[in-house]
């Protein structure tokens, strides 16, 4: 009975005037944001994260992080991830994704392409070429957040998605379990707080979303074994005159 409730208030409330579901031209907007990245206590990097967007639905989310302080003497790695496509009825829909891990003696390149049509992803990794079928809806390692991001923004309490990803085909389930307040470097922010689980894996990563950032994440942590790794928001610049 709770369950048939539930849904009744939802198509109720659905179908009251001036409450409707945020599309995705309202939840997402370009930007460029700056986090700073911890090992626990200590500083280890900085990261650059810009979203693009263009008048027929075409996105590129760029993700570029590098070290600093005393991680940049020891450490000289430089990431670089991108996912590109289009927003299709409020969906994301990923046709390419490219991951860049520089290092001083070698780089590690992977590079997606997404062939809807015919339902395949084509991947090549070191020179080597693969592909594998995937289910509508699929992301790659990067278009998920924006998915997420939309998600949230939707008021969605629960989401999943399968992910290309190292020729295999992954699940992840993200679960909303509170709503707090969280302080980062670019301020305090009542945020709504996720879980993420991989496959049938214990959660070791949580998300905050802001919701007066549209759906920004302001603050991720993962657990790790030597330690507990902190993204946390240092500023945001939105694109179209926002925020």
């Amino acid at each position: 009975m709770r369950s048939l409730f539930t849904l009744l208030l939802a198509t109720c409330l659905a179908l009251l005037p001036g409450i409707a579901t945020p599309t995705a031209g309202q939840i997402l907007k370009p930007y460029r944001a700056e986090y700073q990245l911890s090992l626990g206590s200590l500083v280890v990097g900085r990261a650059k994260i810009t979203l693009d967007l263009s008048a027929d639905g075409q996105y590129s989310y760029r993700a570029y992080t590098w070290p600093v302080g005393l991680a940049a003497l020891f450490r000289k790695d430089e990431i670089t991830e991108q996912s590109e496509g289009r927003i299709v009825n409020d969906a994301v829909v990923p046709s390419r994704y490219l991951y860049s891990h520089k290092r001083p003696k070698r780089t590690r390149e992977v590079n997606l392409d997404f062939n809807w049509p015919a339902g395949r992803v084509a991947n090549q990794i070191a020179g080597t070429p693969w592909s594998m079928q995937i289910p509508e809806g699929t992301q790659d390692k990067f278009s998920q957040q924006l998915a997420l991001i939309l998600a949230v923004g939707r008021g969605d309490k629960a989401a999943e998605y399968r992910v290309a990803d190292g020729g295999l085909l992954k699940s992840y389930r993200y679960t909303e379990v509170d709503r707090e307040q969280v302080n980062t470097k670019s301020g305090q922010y009542s945020a709504i707080k996720l879980v993420r689980n991989k496959g049938d894996r214990p959660s070791r990563t949580t998300f905050w979303f802001a919701p007066e950032l549209n759906y920004l994440p302001v603050k991720i942590t993962k657990h790790e074994k030597e330690g507990n790794y902190i993204m946390e928001l240092i500023s945001v610049t939105w694109q179209d005159g926002n925020g």
